[in-house]
């Protein structure tokens, strides 16, 4: 899973709009944890560098775009 500003060209097909919940720490002092509400009834959890969440203005009630890759599996 990635989070975006804005949806952009890319190979990743599934693109849902999504608004941050909390931001918490991580173990690693580097990193946080980004819960993004889906609607109401689907969270889901990021962890991202601290940097790129300063950089994307990760805060609680932002929206942001959550992009995420399927795989297809083939026997």
């Amino acid at each position: 899973m990635s989070l975006a500003e804005e949806p952009g060209t890319s190979s990743i097909q599934n693109v849902m709009r999504g608004c941050v919940d909390a931001v918490a720490d991580d173990g690693h002092p580097g990193l946080a944890l980004v819960r993004v509400r889906l609607g109401d009834a689907m969270l889901l959890l990021a962890r991202l560098t601290k940097r790129l969440a300063a950089s994307l203005g990760v805060v609680p009630r932002r929206v942001l775009w959550v992009q995420m890759k399927s795989v297809a599996l083939m026997e």
